[in-house]
């Protein structure tokens, strides 16, 4: 494989690099900065120094605001967020913390950039990049190396980075990464690969399927939810879970290309729609999200007809992830991207 070759295989073989411009940054400072980070996130908030964690932004109306990674430096907490645009992200925090507070909310995004690193030889990349020790980065952590900052994340099912750089310098260090990884045919990545390879692994997309006007009940969201504290959204949530759910996300492949707005019938009757798909050219199918009714979303049903361009195509429920990641079968303290040909991987398409 060759540096200019598919982003999306690049993330799947070996490594990418992609300048991340859709995600935010805001640093939250003071003694009331987790309180307020807190009251913004919907999920129980266990942060301790150094630790990352994966929480969830809903609006007033329970709807998902964005998607983010919250990481504890010190007494300081930044979040990295998909979704929103910085104004919109920007009002939303200023609007929602608790009144009276000692809180300064700093607009990273003005003086710093987001770098993504991922693939199952994205620990080797970033060992180049910043030594060695960082191959013993635990999931969900993070580091400071010269001036940029380091989490350990991602959404693609592969080991994932995410580095945080000035923005003066941003493309200076791609271009850095990009050349540091040739030897491990390293790819620039772009966001339609990220999603792809997202999609193909059940991660949840706030630019897809997170753009519906459903609750995180319907979008299988409920695990970054804490219905007992108050937070923005929740009464709202409390209400409608309690008056009951009419769909719920559910993953399908499809044997030819179908897309968002498609409708789903299973005996000629309507069952759902399509709110997300990608051609999977791992998979060498269609892999897709749909809002289907209860009764029907469950993995393993054959016999979904999904109308497409006018055609019917054939699809069929699976439990996600669709992959087996290669880098369930990398082990950073055994293996590199010279000698994989000695690596026993399984067949890269789950049935």
């Amino acid at each position: 494989m060759a540096p200019s070759a598919d982003p999306a295989v690049a993330i799947r073989e070996s490594v990418a690099v992609t300048r991340l411009d859709h995600v935010r940054a805001v640093r939250l400072r003071g003694p009331d900065a987790r309180r307020a980070l807190d009251r913004l996130c919907a999920g129980t908030l266990r942060l301790r120094d150094g630790q990352v964690q994966h929480v969830l932004l809903l609006d007033e109306e329970a709807r998902c605001f964005a998607d983010a990674y919250a990481l504890c430096d010190d007494e300081d907490y930044e979040l990295l967020a998909d979704g929103p645009d910085q104004a919109a992200l920007l009002e939303h925090i200023a609007r929602h913390v608790p009144p009276g507070g000692d809180m300064e909310i700093e607009d990273r995004s003005a003086s710093h950039a987001v770098l993504g690193i991922d693939g199952p030889f994205a620990w080797e990349l970033l060992s180049r990049l910043a030594g060695v020790e960082v191959i013993g980065l635990p999931y969900l952590t993070f580091f400071h190396a010269e001036e940029w900052t380091c989490a350990r994340a991602g959404r693609t099912g592969e080991y994932g980075y995410l580095l945080s750089v000035p923005l003066a310098h941003a493309e200076e260090v791609l271009a850095r990464a990009l050349e540091v990884g040739e030897p491990l045919d390293a790819a620039r990545g772009t966001v339609e690969s990220l999603d792809q390879c997202a999609l193909e692994n059940f991660f949840f997309n706030v630019r897809r399927e997170g753009r519906e006007p459903v609750t995180p009940i319907e979008l299988q969201l409920q695990w970054r939810v804490a219905y007992a504290k108050d937070a923005v959204g929740l009464e709202r949530l409390r209400r409608h879970r309690a008056a009951g759910v009419r769909s719920r996300l559910t993953c399908l492949v499809a044997e030819q290309v179908v897309g968002p707005g498609d409708v789903v019938r299973r005996d000629a009757a309507t069952v759902g729609r399509v709110v997300s798909a990608g051609w999977s050219a791992a998979r060498g199918d269609c892999v897709a999200l749909a809002l289907l009714d209860p009764a029907w979303a469950h993995s393993g049903i054959r016999g979904f007809a999904v109308d497409h361009g006018g055609a019917s195509v054939a699809a069929r429920s699976v439990s996600p992830p669709t992959l087996n990641n290669r880098s369930l079968f990398v082990s950073p303290q055994l293996h590199s991207y010279a000698t994989r040909s000695g690596i026993e991987f399984p067949p890269l398409a789950r049935p």
